[in-house]
């Protein structure tokens, strides 16, 4: 689900807005109105000076058996992109046409099935891809025994093919401008021909194993990867954006 926040100075969230409440579940709603006041964030800093940040966020919820033998709402992924940021100060994207959907031939279930492809890019100082990496591949669908590992080689094989070509706007400005390269992740969102998408309701998915990245410090690969915007470029250690912290212990 997706919506906007505005954070102050100090780390405390002064509004926020949840992109059309009323399709989310009752349940949803609840949580995310007691959860999101609650939240602390790393105090935003803009040329060293600290600053309201607006963003745009976007956050993943789980439900999770519980012991009591229901289920319980788990926040497993945030991401948060500047909206007021002047884009001179972060990697933003020139040419990002997104790949098709991929041909199964040796499927019975051609066009029948989703996934969520996870790419990291290493972009030089001309804008152009170094390298990538396929980071997780998540089905929207339960495999056959035996297949998750095709699906998902087929599925990153055509989003990696693609992505090579994609072209971005280096900083101009800010401690990101002086790097010799910048790295940014965009999830790839494919879905089924024949599948109802809608907002805010829950959709099984099978998440696949996540890949190291050579060229990314380990504190960088931690945090869980669904809660990012589909289709988005998100820059990866910049400071661009918010940066939650983690509630305390027992919390």
């Amino acid at each position: 689900m997706e919506g906007t926040i505005l954070v102050g100075p100090e780390g405390k969230a002064l509004d926020y807005q949840l992109r059309d409440p009323d399709a989310l579940p009752e349940e949803v709603r609840r949580y995310l109105e007691y959860q999101i006041p609650r939240w602390e964030f790393e105090p935003p800093t803009l040329d060293g000076q600290p600053v309201a940040l607006h963003n745009r966020m976007s956050l993943h919820l789980k439900a999770v058996p519980h012991a009591d033998g229901g289920m319980r709402l788990q926040l497993h992924g945030t991401s948060f992109l500047p909206t007021q940021v002047p884009a001179d100060y972060d990697l933003t994207p020139d040419r990002l046409a997104l790949p098709a959907y991929p041909s199964v031939p040796w499927s019975p279930v051609t066009y029948q099935v989703g996934a969520t492809v996870y790419v990291v890019l290493k972009v030089g100082r001309d804008g152009k891809v170094l390298d990538l990496l396929d980071e997780q591949v998540n089905l929207h669908f339960v495999p056959e025994p035996g297949t998750a590992a095709m699906w998902r080689k087929h599925f990153a094989r055509g989003t990696l093919r693609t992505a090579r070509g994609w072209t971005f706007h280096p900083p101009t400005k800010g401690e990101a401008a002086a790097e010799s390269h910048w790295s940014v992740r965009v999830p790839v969102q494919y879905t089924a021909v024949d599948e109802e998408v809608r907002y805010g309701q829950w959709h099984a998915y099978v998440p696949g194993p996540r890949r190291a990245v050579p060229w990314l410090p380990a504190e960088e690969q931690r945090a869980p990867l669904e809660g990012m915007a589909a289709s988005h470029a998100h820059p990866v250690g910049q400071g661009g954006g918010l940066k939650l912290r983690p509630p305390p212990e027992g919390g």
